[in-house]
């Protein structure tokens, strides 16, 4: 934590920035540690972090040393104009993605007998931060990755005819539970037949039949951060169709892995596997972009997207997930985690993706 907070000083600075409100539960998370659903973060000469009383012993154990702890009793409003030396500042940033009008009207109402003040609205400068992984967050990430992958090899054994979707989806979450004593990372997508052409369908109550792809696409969470793993099965034998399909996903996969590496562009990560797609005949059926960046947020920071103009930075974790999805019949969608190193990636997820796999 004193690490990102002095980076982030340092940010502050050449914005000409004096101090900055951190509003963003998910970057007030990143800077001091803290997990409740009401906090704030005031950076200037010292930090200050504002909580209620329903988190009074939480911040005790979460929040990092280094912040001067402020309980709210009359209202945040009145708890940051308490701030020793707050008169003495001039440029207060804020986060103008997460302050709504109304709010920011009332803070400037509210201390305006505080100082002249001129508020200042940026945008990424903590996000831009949580692009690039410190090593305590890339074991974070794996840890979850291992959670996923043994949670699906469990859930494997279940997939028969006859199961719901839904039913599989109860056994991931209940896993997951078990494991990390937190929900998934987000909604598990467990999409069987048809349903699998849909990229983020929702469970449903369809009975696996054979013939059917299916596909699963979940993530456990450990200390926050998310796992994002994909795989698709057959139920039954599989027609030359599914083999067909599923190794175009493959090869493509296998292309972007290989060409990933700190500092290639994000769209021509992408068209490294887009470009097998289409060369197949297939490039039509696949319509969202490679992959994206995962941390505190499942979908965090960087996208590997054709539309993307930055550049894949060192220390990223970001998924890997070409698919192809054909309307009234199935799909394919292959997704692992890979942290980005300086020549090349390293898998965080091991499920097995070799071969199509018959349950």
């Amino acid at each position: 934590m004193e690490q990102r907070l002095r980076k982030l000083k340092l940010k502050m600075k050449k914005e000409g920035l004096d101090s900055l409100l951190v509003t963003n539960l998910t970057n007030v998370r990143y800077l001091t540690g803290y997990s409740g659903s009401n906090g704030y973060v005031f950076i200037a000469e010292n930090v200050h972090f504002f909580t209620d009383f329903r988190y009074q012993e939480q911040v005790k154990r979460e929040v990092t040393k280094r912040a001067r702890i402020h309980i709210i009793t009359k209202g945040f409003f009145d708890a940051l104009g308490s701030v020793p030396g707050l008169g003495k500042l001039r440029m207060i940033g804020f986060e103008a993605d997460k302050v709504t009008v109304s709010f920011l009207e009332e803070l400037k109402k509210s201390l305006k007998k505080q100082g002249n003040f001129k508020w200042v609205p940026t945008k990424n400068l903590v996000e831009d931060m949580r692009k690039v992984k410190d090593q305590e967050e890339v074991e974070h990430i794996a840890k979850a990755a291992a959670i996923t992958d043994k949670t699906l090899k469990e859930v494997f054994r279940l997939v028969k005819p006859g199961v719901t979707e839904q039913d599989l989806s109860a056994e991931i979450a209940f896993r997951f539970m078990r494991y990390t004593a937190s929900p998934p990372a987000f909604d598990s997508i467990v999409a069987s037949g048809p349903n699998s052409a849909m990229p983020h369908a929702h469970p449903t109550n369809r009975r696996l039949r054979k013939g059917d792809f299916l596909t699963f696409d979940i993530g456990a969470r450990w200390n926050g951060y998310s796992a994002d793993l994909t795989r698709t099965v057959v139920i039954g034998r599989a027609g030359e169709k599914h083999k067909e399909i599923y190794k175009i996903v493959l090869d493509a996969q296998r292309k972007a892995l290989e060409g990933i590496h700190a500092g290639i562009e994000a769209r021509k990560a992408d068209a490294l596997a887009r470009d097998v797609i289409k060369a197949a005949g297939y490039g039509e059926y696949f319509g969202h972009s490679l992959g994206h960046g995962v941390g505190l947020q499942t979908h965090d920071g960087i996208a590997l997207s054709s539309l993307a103009k930055d550049k894949v930075p060192e220390g990223a974790v970001v998924t890997v997930e070409p698919g192809i999805y054909i309307p009234d019949w199935g799909g394919v969608r292959i997704e692992d985690l890979v942290l980005v190193l300086r020549n090349g990636v390293k898998l965080l997820s091991h499920s097995p993706r070799g071969k199509l796999l018959e349950l």
